[in-house]
């Protein structure tokens, strides 16, 4: 059964007659309360890496919601490095302890984000990384609750410059962040510690960039010119390689012959 789980939610749970009951939080991916004859305890319950995980995170009078979501989060994250499930568990939650009422930096965010989507592909992560490590670089150690919605407008015409496409990439990468942190830091009474995204600005002034999608493509009465190009093709490179390598002209070519998509090359 997936809920959100709230101290009022878990408080009215009853203890089952037999066996045990789960309740998959819809907040964190992964964590759940098991409910059992006796007990309530907040557990991790996900595949990751290919394998099924259940581990114990802690009996709900040991530890607030909020202090279990990051306790499992930290799990999660060593599971999925290859590291056993607890380990530097007591240094990691010492860090934290203080500032779980805290809102959070977008770098400290930012971090959360990624440790608990696991499932994240690496194309994405090097995206969101390009996007709110390089982009909004300047914003990584302000509280989330101090960006403003004149900061998001000003961000955005200011990427805008150098890119549209990019300045709306950005602000929806930040707006996928912020919403999901949104939901996961909450104070002892579930109340939320962050202020709604502020990137709906870009939506009530209408100021999000129009794009066209890309439509170039080589007309069939210039393929003939553009492989005699390709063959003839040098690469800046070439003189690191060896005589007979030419790894730009190869790639392309294989697009060309094949029809490949970029992922499958």
């Amino acid at each position: 059964m997936k809920v959100k789980l709230t101290k009022k939610f878990i408080d009215s749970v009853d203890h089952t007659a037999k066996g045990t009951a789960i309740y998959m939080d819809d907040v964190l991916t992964g964590f759940s309360l098991r409910v059992g004859k006796q007990s309530k305890r907040y557990a991790l319950h996900k595949r990751i890496n290919g394998k099924l995980h259940r581990d114990e995170v802690e009996e709900i009078h040991l530890i607030t919601l909020t202090e279990a979501r990051e306790k499992a989060s930290i799990m999660m994250a060593n599971i999925k490095k290859g590291m056993h499930v607890y380990d530097g568990l007591h240094e990691n939650l010492d860090n934290l302890k203080g500032k779980t009422n805290n809102v959070p930096t977008l770098k400290e965010a930012y971090d959360y984000f990624k440790s608990t989507k696991t499932s994240l592909a690496e194309g994405t992560i090097t995206t969101y990384d390009r996007q709110i490590l390089n982009k909004l670089d300047d914003w990584l150690n302000i509280s989330l609750n101090d960006i403003t919605k004149s900061m998001i407008s000003e961000k955005h015409k200011q990427i805008s410059k150098h890119s549209k496409a990019q300045a709306n990439a950005t602000m929806r990468a930040l707006r996928s962040v912020w919403n999901y942190c949104r939901d996961s830091f909450l104070d002892d009474d579930e109340e939320f510690l962050i202020k709604e995204q502020p990137i709906r600005i870009l939506n009530a002034k209408k100021d999000w960039n129009t794009v066209r999608p890309r439509t170039k493509h080589i007309e069939e009465e210039y393929l003939g010119v553009y492989l005699k190009t390709l063959l003839n093709y040098v690469d800046r490179s070439s003189h690191l390689q060896a005589p007979h390598s030419n790894n730009a002209r190869d790639i392309l070519l294989l697009f060309m012959f094949t029809g490949v998509r970029l992922n499958e090359a």
